[in-house]
């Protein structure tokens, strides 16, 4: 079951994640873009200083499970 996001498709088929970058926006300090460069092509998201936060707790959490 596929579901249309403003243009992007998720499907139940994960997609490999190959590189990621933030990018912060002059109009705020705590604001800016995460992208994440996919084998679809770049998913750019929205961020800002407390979902960072809440990414960094999940993925920290991520990596103590190896």
């Amino acid at each position: 079951m596929s579901t249309s996001i403003r243009g992007y498709v998720r499907a139940d088929v994960p997609l490999n994640v190959l590189d990621t970058a933030v990018r912060k926006s002059s109009t705020g300090p705590f604001s800016g873009v995460l992208e994440i460069s996919t084998e679809d092509g770049p998913l750019r998201l929205a961020i800002n200083g407390e979902a960072a936060k809440d990414l960094k707790i999940d993925l920290d959490q991520f990596l103590a499970q190896e």
